[in-house]
């Protein structure tokens, strides 16, 4: 794979540093001496990597240019089985550095390691949709960013009268495990689990940079007879004109386990003393949330892309999936970037499982590795893309065979921001 000349890959778990620097200037924004631990609580420091300039030409020697990290974790594909899975993150290149092949460089160390540790899959959140998008990333899923006014009407769910809510600032020490065990049970597609005892991650880190006048962190759990079956991360801010209160409520990540969990959860989160509106990001396109409203058209709401997919090792991941129809297809499958995956290769699907083999049968479809990608948690229709004209069809009617087999039942979401 391509190397960027005049740089060399490090691990950069001794030079973190000079790793936060590179990403304060790749992302824009000063951060605080003071935030300094939380950061370092949110990197997944065994797998930070760097690129350091070795050529005086490209620099000063020894400078780090570029860095990444990426997180271990198992994500939840359609049917509620999961897959190995490599979450790629802190990806920059320092401005002075740009042009240069080092994203391509970094990117393809993360392929390669991956792919060495057995995770067959890679997801990320893009800053910059198209970068991802040469590399073979497709938007694997969408999300609703919403803003809720206060004391929104709901169609009633019944039991969630009867269940009980509890709000509390959060703390790896008390809730780590209480979230990461509701989250071990949800089983939406793109789901990224992260098991109690993995460290703080970004889950509860909570940079004051980042608040911009917010309150800490609090944590919203519903809890049915002290079982718990819901939680929510949410923070505050007060805000008033002329008497008139109209602070705003921001949610981050939040899980349910029925549809009265959920209810419950969104009825305490849009009804808070002095705040107005509740904003956030993490709603699926069939959230039960936009079942619930009675009145849809009361909530501001846009779709925006949520977390993009990369197959690393094709067969592994597609058979690692549940699938909802029988077929048998050949695809022909274009990838620049990881050679294995490229060729054609045989898709035999039968309840529910699929043999994945190579072939050499001629295709039915031509699909490069960014559209199957896209296709993988089922939020989206291969035939879709076969009318979009970014793939081919060879044999009339293969395109919906294989998409009805691959669409999920439920909108996929990763509801983590790593």
């Amino acid at each position: 794979m391509k190397k960027a000349e005049g740089y060399r890959t490090i691990d950069a778990a001794e030079r973190l540093d000079e790793f936060f620097d590179v990403v304060q200037w790749a992302f824009v924004g000063e951060w605080l001496r003071e935030d300094r631990q939380d950061y370092i609580d949110a990197l997944p420091v065994e797998r930070a990597r760097a690129l350091e300039v070795t050529d005086a030409r490209r620099g000063r020697v020894g400078d780090v240019a570029a860095v990444h990290a990426s997180f271990g974790t198992q994500m939840v594909v359609p049917g509620g089985r999961t897959v190995s899975t490599a979450g790629l993150s802190w990806l920059g290149v320092h401005p002075a550095h740009r042009r240069r092949g080092l994203m391509t460089s970094m990117i393809h160390d993360h392929f390669t390691r991956s792919i060495a540790r057995g995770e067959a899959v890679s997801v990320l959140y893009a800053m910059e949709a198209p970068i991802y998008a040469r590399f073979g990333y497709g938007m694997g899923s969408q999300t609703v960013k919403a803003e809720i006014p206060r004391g929104a009407k709901m169609w009633h769910v019944d039991g969630s009268e009867d269940l009980t809510v509890r709000l509390e600032r959060a703390s790896f020490a008390d809730h780590d495990a209480l979230v990461a065990g509701l989250q071990a049970r949800l089983t939406r597609p793109g789901t990224v689990h992260t098991p109690a005892g993995s460290g703080r991650n970004a889950r509860f880190t909570d940079p004051v940079g980042n608040r911009r006048g917010m309150e800490r962190w609090r944590l919203a759990i519903v809890e049915d007879r002290g079982e718990p079956v819901a939680y929510a991360f949410f923070r505050r801010h007060a805000r008033s004109s002329v008497g008139i209160h109209d602070g705003v409520c921001q949610v981050r990540e939040h899980g349910s386990l029925t549809p009265a969990a959920s209810q419950r959860l969104w009825q305490t989160l849009t009804d808070f003393d002095l705040v107005e509106t509740t904003m956030t990001e993490n709603l699926a396109t069939d959230d039960p949330l936009l079942h619930q409203l009675k009145d849809p058209r009361g909530v501001r709401s846009k779709v925006i892309d949520n977390v993009w997919v990369r197959l690393l090792d094709v067969p592994t991941a597609l058979s690692a999936r549940e699938y909802f129809h029988d077929c048998d297809v050949a695809i022909e499958l274009t990838d620049r970037d990881v050679a294995d995956n490229a060729g054609t290769w045989r898709i035999r699907i039968a309840g529910g499982d699929a043999e994945v083999t190579r072939t050499e049968s001629a295709p039915d479809l031509t699909v490069d590795i960014r559209h199957l990608s896209q296709c993988y948690l089922g939020g989206t229709s291969l035939e879709a893309l076969v009318d979009a004209g970014l793939v081919r069809e060879h044999t009339p009617g293969q395109a919906r065979e294989l998409a009805v087999a691959m669409l999920s039942p439920v909108a996929p979401l990763a509801n983590w921001d790593f």
